[in-house]
């Protein structure tokens, strides 16, 4: 499975793949955001790291046209792949930076040298002007001794030797900003600890953490290398945040599921008492070492995206479990998953379109349609004609939409394709290009071919072929 970014509709069907469109890098944090007053989509693009990403952040209209693209200002770095969304209304963007710089590690037992220890960084910068509005480094404010992991002793957490192996002490991974004081929350993986940062000096309000320093109680509830951090609500004694509780690494663990949590902070007695938790809808969970997501609906529900398990949820306000899909192979990963509404008819593309026949000779047509990111098709006309002018063409049939691509057959064949795509209230709304039926002609294409459709051609079978002995190909060839 190529690195996204995907969008599917509530019944798991596919309705926009992004890669190709938006670029091959790989896409973090796949989100609808508001940008000048509408709905667009924010993501972050990147070049993997050990850990974490190099690249920037991504604003896409509905036309999956990129509007505006976000960088790291300063000398802060690069726009990592943790984070980046918009606030103030769409005025700033809140953006995750890794930076390497040159440390004392002795306390680690790096003492052959200067060793190098990497920092999380975070910025919000206007989108319009690019200036940095607030930046803050994890090495000003919090110890590397805070830490919960050493160098070398997990799949990122770098070796400390030198600047591409940095010690990740640190591990940034979420940032959100209170739309009450202007503060900043933010989350540190590799310390377990929730931190509340002033907007003006940097220095930190609280912390929260189950094992490391906390300003709070924790109170029958434990949580360890989480992500997502999100404030909820607060008023003068009460905040409440959101997280997604990994309760593991891949190298120690705190609990044996991960879960969704909704945690409230008491600050008058010091407490935090959990509220609301959320599993993996199956017996015995899911422990997720790494990514993951807890957003709160509106409804009062929540949807959890399991980070390197490829599965999301859907729960209601009771509770209970209404929509829960596995979207890959269990080795493919997810960063973050949302539910949203999301409208697109895009202006700049139209309807692709295949057709297919095994021969001219009135054999039936296998035509087969797509529009890549539409979601108010609700049927497809299909039509027919002899030659490609819109002169010659005849209405031979409709079909409900069925899935991100539609399979229609005609009984009766015709040279070119057109086919209209049409909304839920009889509305047109695009048409295809002109397309030719696709008819194997040579003796040794045809043998790979049958009504439906012909095979894939591959090195090996071509070798086959040349060599007198013909191979049965195992893949079939359709419109994507």
């Amino acid at each position: 499975m190529h690195p996204g970014p995907y969008i599917y509709d509530k019944f798991g069907n596919l309705v926009f793949d992004g890669y190709g469109v938006l670029g091959s890098a790989n896409a973090h944090n796949f989100h609808v955001c508001s940008y000048n007053g509408s709905d667009h989509l924010c993501f972050n693009q990147m070049n993997q790291q050990l850990g974490y990403g190099v690249g920037q952040g991504l604003i896409v209209d509905d036309n999956y046209r990129v509007v505006k693209q976000i960088n790291i200002g300063s000398s802060a770095g690069n726009v990592d792949m943790h984070e980046f969304q918009l606030v103030n209304g769409g005025e700033s963007a809140l953006l995750s930076s890794y930076q390497a710089i040159p440390y004392d590690l002795s306390a680690f037992n790096i003492t052959s040298g200067l060793g190098w220890l990497l920092q999380g960084v975070f910025q919000e910068v206007n989108v319009t002007t690019g200036e940095v509005v607030f930046e803050w480094f994890s090495s000003n404010h919090v110890d590397p001794s805070e830490t919960d992991i050493t160098p070398n002793t997990t799949d990122v957490s770098g070796t400390g030797f030198m600047p591409s192996t940095a010690f990740d002490y640190f591990h940034i991974n979420a940032i959100d900003k209170s739309t009450q004081s202007g503060n900043y929350l933010v989350s540190a993986r590799h310390i377990s600890t929730v931190y509340y940062i002033n907007a003006t000096d940097g220095n930190i309000v609280w912390r929260l953490s189950h094992f490391g320093q906390s300003d709070f109680d924790v109170k029958g509830f434990n949580f360890s290398f989480q992500h997502d951090a999100r404030l909820v609500s607060e008023n003068s004694t009460t905040t409440v945040i959101s997280i997604f509780d990994n309760a593991s690494n891949g190298y120690n663990n705190s609990n044996t599921q991960s879960s969704g949590m909704l945690i409230s902070i008491d600050h008058p007695s010091k407490t935090a008492t959990l509220v609301e938790q959320w599993h993996m809808p199956r017996k015995g969970g899911v422990l997720s070492s790494s990514q993951g997501n807890t957003q709160l609906l509106p409804d009062g529900g929540a949807f959890i995206g399991w980070g390197n398990w490829a599965y999301a949820t859907e729960f209601n306000a009771s509770g209970d479990a209404v929509w829960h899909v596995q979207f890959a192979s269990s080795s493919t990963m997810n960063y973050r998953a949302f539910s949203f509404n999301w409208t697109s008819t895009p202006s700049t593309t139209v309807p692709d379109v295949y057709s297919y026949a095994s021969n001219n000779n009135n054999a039936s047509n296998h035509v087969y349609v797509s529009w890549n990111g539409a979601t108010t098709v609700s049927r497809w006309n299909f039509y027919g004609a002899q030659s490609p002018t819109t002169d010659s063409v005849t209405l031979v049939g409709s079909a409900d939409k069925a899935g991100f691509e539609t399979q229609w057959t005609s009984s009766k064949y015709y040279s070119w394709w057109m086919v209209e795509a049409v909304a839920a209230d009889g509305t047109a709304l695009r048409n295809s290009s002109f397309q030719r039926t696709f008819i194997p002609g040579q003796a040794l294409l045809a043998s790979a071919c049958d009504d439906m459709g012909c095979q894939a051609a591959s090195s090996y079978g071509e070798k086959a072929l040349l060599s007198g002995n013909p191979v049965v190909r195992s893949s079939s060839l359709t419109a994507q």
